[in-house]
């Protein structure tokens, strides 16, 4: 897990606490839905870091982890990462299957997919339109909320969070 050392030893100017060793980079290790099918279909299941392919209920499930990045605005050049997972249909599972080891994956037409990860907003996520762009070997796909959305994470997403909100994301998560 990524993590901001050595940052501001300036008091927070929402909560007067001095923020450091901050995680920059917070999320679970597998889609949501892999904790709401059986012992035997995670038996007929694949879960690597980066992707899942999950039999559910007679159907097959399809899952990419990339990353949400929101921009830290107090903080130049750095960013908060949520790594979430997003369920794609067959056809784009295919597409990421053969261009996962190219060099040249970069240049490939972005996805579309839905967020499969609840993350700690008042609004759901899973479920959220979501744009897939891979991007080079070795780097998770950036993942985009989709345009045009009211949701908090859009928000966030276009015009960035501070440090005291990245901070508060890890308290959330533990809660």
């Amino acid at each position: 897990m990524a993590r901001l050392s050595g940052t501001s030893r300036t008091s927070c100017t929402t909560c007067e606490v001095v923020h450091s060793d901050v995680a920059t980079i917070l999320g679970p290790t597998a889609p949501d839905a892999w904790a709401r099918v059986s012992e035997g279909e995670r038996l007929e299941a694949e879960l690597t870091p980066d992707v899942c392919i999950l039999p559910s209920g007679g159907l097959i499930r399809y899952f990419v982890r990339g990353h949400l990045q929101l921009p830290l605005t107090d903080i130049a050049s750095e960013s908060f990462t949520w790594s979430a997972w997003v369920e794609l249909d067959e056809a784009s599972m295919r597409s990421v299957a053969c261009t996962w080891s190219d060099v040249n994956r970069a240049a490939s037409p972005p996805l579309t997919g839905r967020l499969a990860t609840e993350l700690p907003y008042q609004e759901p996520t899973s479920g959220l339109p979501v744009i897939v762009y891979t991007r080079d070997v070795g780097d998770a796909p950036l993942l985009m909320v989709s345009p045009g959305s009211s949701h908090e994470l859009a928000t966030e997403q276009r015009d960035g969070v501070d440090l005291h909100r990245a901070a508060e994301f890890a308290c959330l998560l533990h809660h």
